[in-house]
């Protein structure tokens, strides 16, 4: 498996953990994944998960799944169709 499909597959998986609880730390997330990955690795996925996942504090401790996150995992966002904008609340986001 590549590192690209190894990290869509991780992203996926946080998306369904997220749906599953109403909110979760990195920590949190990192121990649930099947693939152990770092609380560091799982905060540079959240980030890139653009409109799908949001903290929910200031300080980036948790996070929860938004409207667009659950519609993806129902089938009803399409990923490609959704360009972030991009944010200061989102550093280091850069669009491709």
């Amino acid at each position: 498996m590549t590192h690209d499909r190894c990290m869509a597959a991780a992203d996926e998986k946080i998306l369904e953990f997220l749906r599953d609880r109403e909110l979760a730390g990195l920590g949190d997330i990192a121990r649930r994944l099947r693939r152990p990955i770092s609380p560091l690795r799982v905060h540079e996925r959240l980030r890139s998960q653009a409109e799908y996942v949001a903290p929910f504090d200031t300080d980036y401790d948790l996070y929860e799944l938004t409207s667009l996150g659950r519609g993806y995992l129902e089938g009803d966002v399409r990923a490609d169709l959704l360009v972030p904008v991009p944010s200061a609340r989102r550093s280091g986001h850069v669009l491709g």
